[in-house]
């Protein structure tokens, strides 16, 4: 929610807590009551939503959650890898030797596409050769925190593609909810008020009191005078 949508809803809240309060002035209008329960229920609508954006704010970067689980995912795959590289050593095997043949930097430095694949290869290639490289301490349990972590990264990668549609459909009702209320004042409230103008002058005049949005993020400060 942008500091101008949050100065809307704030107005909103306002608005629709001064037609609350005065209430029983109009209880004979009910195009009046109809709009202000109409009006209660999109702000409803729009205090979850802002609510959610600003927890969404709050929790850690998709980036930098990812970053750190690649770290982990690089880290594991070369520790196998090098367990790998030993064995075909010892075997003179040169297609599990180029299979292996990955450091901890090397990995890092991968892309986000490749490092996932060859992750991959070695757990598939440690997993055949399992009993030989026990003899060097590799364990199962190794090779299954190798295949949890990879496949928290690969979840990790498809998060920011949910997340931007989730943010867009989000964005997109409130909007919409903003946009609905802001009418329904513009368009009804405003003029049912017209007729309470002398009737009931303090409850006009409150009600043109919350109907001015401001956004305080926006005010600029003025210059200081510049001494002669």
């Amino acid at each position: 929610m942008t500091d101008k949508q949050r100065a809307q809803l704030a107005m909103l809240q306002a608005t629709l807590g001064v037609l609350t309060d005065h209430a029983p002035l109009y209880l004979t209008n009910k195009a009046l009551t109809a709009a202000r329960v109409s009006l209660a229920a999109l702000v409803a609508d729009l205090d979850p939503t802002a609510a959610t954006q600003q927890a969404a704010g709050a929790a850690p970067k998709p980036g930098a959650v990812k970053k750190k689980t690649k770290a982990t995912l690089a880290s594991r795959a070369a520790e196998t890898a090098a367990a790998l590289h030993a064995y075909a050593d010892e075997i003179q095997d040169i297609r599990l030797h180029t299979d292996a043949d990955y450091t901890e930097r090397a990995l890092l430095r991968a892309t986000d596409n490749d490092l996932p694949r060859i992750a991959k290869n070695i757990h598939t290639r440690a997993t055949e050769l399992l009993t030989p490289l026990k003899e060097q301490g590799v364990t199962q349990q190794e090779l299954n925190d190798l295949a949890a972590v990879l496949t928290a990264f690969q979840q990790e990668q498809a998060k920011p593609r949910v997340n931007v549609a989730d943010a867009k459909a989000r964005n997109a009702s409130l909007t919409a909810d903003l946009r609905a209320a802001t009418a329904l004042l513009r368009n009804r409230v405003d003029k049912f008020m017209v007729r309470y103008q002398r009737p009931q002058p303090e409850f006009y005049t409150a009600y043109l009191s919350t109907r001015q949005t401001i956004n305080t993020a926006a005010r600029k400060e003025k210059p200081l005078p510049t001494p002669a």
